[in-house]
């Protein structure tokens, strides 16, 4: 999951290409996962990041 948030922070990619580049063929089950191990989807992650680096 480190590597789903730095290819979601550093790289810019959507949600889709992280996804199927950690090796997830559902971008809804990677979500699902994801979810599971942060307690927030991806892109509530990635919001939440910004919000604060940018404070």
């Amino acid at each position: 999951m480190r590597y789903a948030v730095n290819e979601l922070m550093m790289d810019g990619k959507n949600i889709s290409q992280v996804s199927q580049s950690c090796g997830y063929n559902s971008t809804s089950y990677f979500i699902s996962v994801f979810k599971d191990f942060y307690g927030m989807t991806p892109l509530h992650y990635v919001s939440q990041h910004r919000e604060r680096t940018v404070a």
